[in-house]
């Protein structure tokens, strides 16, 4: 099968028009398109491509990893012993209070599982490189005052730096997992739901294209 690509640089900018800022560059090149999404309330991709501190396991491993990924204000990081600036900035945050973060991580994780909250199986945020470079273009989403928007920062950084195509869109006005709010009217989190429409045609159409052909 022919392959499609839509290549571009990566880049990084401090902000962007409208109610976002953007930093990085998305694009894709397969010969057939899946693309996977998720948001903070169930499994993100990132916990399933990172599901073993091995790379070797991942790249010998007979399932088929996406072509994309889409991650809405997503859980990369249960670990709770340093926070970042953005979980002390946002403790106020109306959907995910200081509180709720702990007790959700530590339903993740129970104190006494015995397993750590830095295995890159419960957070994402500390996979080796050797993981994150088989990555597909990601799009993250996050809130401009989402208790987790260092997390997804940092994440999108490290992806830049192996060389993933991946971009990261800070929304303004909204909470933590804003995106049911499109039906309560939020203008930014409409623009949201059509950006990522968009994005998500461009990377299924291109594979469309590739099959046809």
């Amino acid at each position: 099968q022919s392959g499609c690509s839509k290549t571009g640089g990566s880049s990084s900018s401090g902000g962007g028009g409208g109610n976002t800022s953007e930093t990085g560059d998305a694009s894709i090149s397969r010969s057939e398109s899946s693309c996977y999404s998720s948001s903070p309330a169930g499994e993100s991709l990132s916990e399933c491509d990172s599901r073993s501190s091995s790379s070797n396991s991942i790249i010998n491993s007979w399932i088929r990893l996406p072509d994309a990924v889409m991650l809405c204000c997503p859980a990369l990081n249960l670990c709770l012993d340093h926070p970042s600036p953005s979980r002390v900035m946002s403790t106020a945050d109306p959907v995910l209070p200081g509180g709720l973060l702990s007790a959700i991580s530590d339903a993740y994780v129970p104190p006494n599982s015995g397993i750590s909250k830095r295995d890159p199986i419960a957070s994402p945020y500390y996979a080796p490189d050797e993981v994150l470079r088989l990555f597909p273009p990601t799009l993250l989403f996050a809130s401009s005052g989402d208790p987790l928007l260092d997390d997804s920062v940092d994440f999108n950084a490290r992806l830049l730096k192996v060389g993933v195509k991946s971009t990261l869109r800070a929304v303004h006005n909204v909470p933590h997992a804003f995106w049911g709010l499109g039906a309560a009217g939020f203008p930014e989190v409409k623009e949201v739901q059509r950006e990522c429409q968009e994005w998500l045609m461009r990377h299924l159409h291109c594979g469309q294209k590739a099959t046809s052909s």
